[in-house]
């Protein structure tokens, strides 16, 4: 019988009370099924055969053509999967490695409240031994723990994830990252995701998903669209050299600095800065958040103020005392690598009104 072989296999066991329990092996069997081809898991083709076999008794279908068309359906079905297969190499992995050797408490799952295991790989990701869900990262930065912060959407605890030289910090949600709202825009790291065919939708959220397992999505910005609220409560300005916007650094003091979440550029605050603090307040036309600094006593480059609340974006007193760093020195001498650090303003009329 069918239980019997579940057994067997050890995707079961049996519990008091003549229940089955999956095995771990279960567990990731289906949950990579789930990842490749969900419909071999579901029971929506068992019940569309078993409808055709009811036809063809009543004389409506003929056994035939049903026997062409499933045998068809279940060779595409076989070759996507064998050219698939190694998508649950991650998951395996996951499962059946010693994980006491390999993974370390890392950061809180917003559902089980359970820690997640870091797992560096390649490819870098977070795993919960509670419900074997693994939660790939983006690669070509570095994920550090950012303790007790949580994301306003989901509540799971939040990492942060630096890219370049020098350092641009983000925040990263691991459950967002993975699980992608298409109302905060296209996905980082997802560029081909806009290209998508109506109908196709959810068989690109699949491929999308199978490309982080695989740990094929290099990411060397911020990890989050800029409308997803855990960056839009960190925004203090548009960023005038590209479509993104400049937040303040999550890291903080002592070096106090602004990141584009989009392109490799710096803004540095005066070294005087003791403390920087966003405010709930925004600019009415902008939308950007206000800042509050603070600088040391004695130290204030604002005549007569040791605390100044400022606009960033249409501040041109602040502008005027930011040095600004473009581009990533690990592209060193190459054409588009950066173009070094400068003073003077960053925002305003656009380009031409930097100095």
């Amino acid at each position: 019988t069918h239980i019997e072989n579940i057994q067997k296999r050890n995707y079961v066991e049996l519990i008091p009370g003549r229940k089955l329990k999956p095995s771990k092996l279960g567990l990731v069997l289906a949950q990579g099924y789930h990842l490749i081809d969900n419909s071999l898991v579901l029971p929506k083709i068992r019940s569309d055969i078993e409808g055709q076999c009811d036809k063809i008794a009543k004389g409506v279908a003929d056994k035939d053509d049903v026997v062409v068309k499933a045998i068809e359906l279940f060779s595409a079905k076989f070759n996507h999967f064998v050219d698939n297969i190694n998508k649950m190499d991650v998951l395996f992995g996951c499962s059946f490695a010693q994980l006491q050797d390999v993974g370390k408490p890392f950061t809180r799952c917003g559902l089980t409240r359970k820690y997640l295991q870091f797992i560096a790989g390649p490819p870098p990701r977070l795993y919960n031994k509670t419900t074997e869900i693994v939660y790939p990262l983006p690669i070509g930065g570095e994920v550090k723990q950012w303790t007790g912060r949580h994301c306003p959407l989901c509540t799971f605890e939040l990492c942060l994830y630096s890219v370049g030289a020098p350092r641009r910090t983000f925040p990263l949600c691991p459950n967002c990252y993975n699980n992608p709202r298409p109302e905060f825009g296209p996905q980082p790291g997802e560029e081909d995701a806009a290209a998508s065919k109506p109908g196709d939708e959810e068989d690109e959220a699949k491929e999308r998903s199978i490309r982080r397992m695989a740990g094929k999505n290099m990411v060397r910005e911020c990890p989050h669209p800029d409308k997803h609220p855990l960056i839009e409560e960190m925004t203090v300005s548009p960023d005038p050299e590209s479509d993104g916007v400049l937040i303040l650094d999550p890291q903080l003091g002592p070096k106090w600095r602004l990141v584009s979440t989009r392109e490799p550029i710096t803004v540095y605050l005066p070294k005087s800065v003791e403390k920087v603090t966003i405010l709930d307040r925004k600019d009415d036309i902008l939308n950007c958040h206000m800042l509050s600094i603070e600088f040391k006593e004695g130290q204030s480059p604002i005549e007569g103020k040791n605390k100044y609340i400022s606009c960033f974006a249409i501040d041109e007193v602040m502008q005027g005392l930011v040095r600004v760093h473009h581009g990533d020195e690990r592209l060193k001498a190459s054409s588009s690598g950066g173009r070094g650090r400068g003073r003077g303003r960053v925002c305003g009329r656009g380009r031409g009104d930097r100095r």
